[in-house]
């Protein structure tokens, strides 16, 4: 099992008159080979239990294991982020060197790799994030599109080789074209890293690339569903202001006027709403 969560609580200024909860008592379970989703609204304690499975929080109390890594004791940094790649909102600005090959390769120099597995793990994120390796090596990155950049920051994290990916709002800033090609290359990039855990408040995007997808709400999980799942769970999403995806929010709508239609995606809804109005004309 890839990361195994128990009772977890976290607090923010302890003790203090700013004193806030962030999470509260999460227990759950990512499986190896997850497209894991995260979901909830802003302050539910999102970023805050993502930022616990690489060290980037301390463990406060409950318990955590990532990947056979005990984080309630003492446990090895490198050896932990070298396990979980990290990818945070606007991975563009965590751009720094002077090309993009130096950026690309930070990474894995930490990792005290010789310069020939420094080099072919570069080259082979670049690539991987449909970038031309030759044409873009030698450049800055700060010379770089939007969508380039976002690409070479999310290679720095691949060149270390991760066995879990983790992403925190992978689309955000991002026109509606930009967005479906950020979320197609990560789901290409889950045949290299096949374990994937992503943040978003799209419920489109989490439904239709997640297989698992856990809700949260004021810090606590209202649980974990598959999509189709997750679709019957009405009052919990209008309880935390989210939306349906499209799909099914439209079938919803259809239900409260007489048509017993439950779609799941795009082409389910079409084949419902043809095959009721079927029914119909009959």
């Amino acid at each position: 099992m890839s990361i195994v969560i128990k009772d977890l609580r976290y607090v923010y200024s302890p003790r203090t008159p700013f004193e806030r909860v962030a999470l509260d008592g999460i227990t759950m379970t990512i499986n190896d080979g997850d497209f894991f989703g995260i979901i909830g609204h802003t302050g539910s304690g999102k970023s805050t239990l993502i930022s616990h499975f690489n060290g980037l929080i301390k463990l406060m109390e409950g318990s955590l294991t990532v990947n056979g890594i005990d984080l309630t004791g003492k446990y090895d940094y490198k050896q932990l982020r070298s396990k979980v790649g990290m990818v945070f909102q606007y991975p563009e600005y965590q751009l720094f060197d002077e090309t993009v090959e130096r950026d690309v390769g930070f990474g894995p120099k930490n990792l005290g790799l010789n310069d020939g597995e420094i080099k072919k793990r570069v080259e082979d994120a670049i690539r991987l994030v449909g970038l031309d390796y030759e044409k873009i090596k030698d450049r800055s990155p700060f010379e770089l599109s939007g969508g380039q950049m976002r690409r070479a920051a999310l290679a720095g994290v691949l060149a270390m080789k991760p066995e879990i990916l983790v992403l925190d709002e992978p689309t955000a800033g991002l026109d509606p074209r930009g967005k479906r090609e950020i979320l197609e290359l990560v789901k290409h990039i889950k045949s290299e890293c096949p374990t994937i855990v992503m943040i978003s408040h799209n419920m489109d995007e989490i439904s239709e690339y997640c297989n698992r997808i856990a809700v949260l709400g004021n810090g606590k999980l209202e649980g974990v569903f598959t999509p189709f799942e997750l679709f019957g769970q009405e009052e919990i999403i209008q309880k935390l202001g989210l939306r349906l995806p499209t799909p099914a929010y439209i079938s919803y709508l259809l239900r409260e006027r007489g048509l017993d239609i439950h779609a799941s995606d795009e082409q389910s809804l079409v084949e419902e709403i043809l095959k009721a109005k079927g029914a119909k004309d009959a």
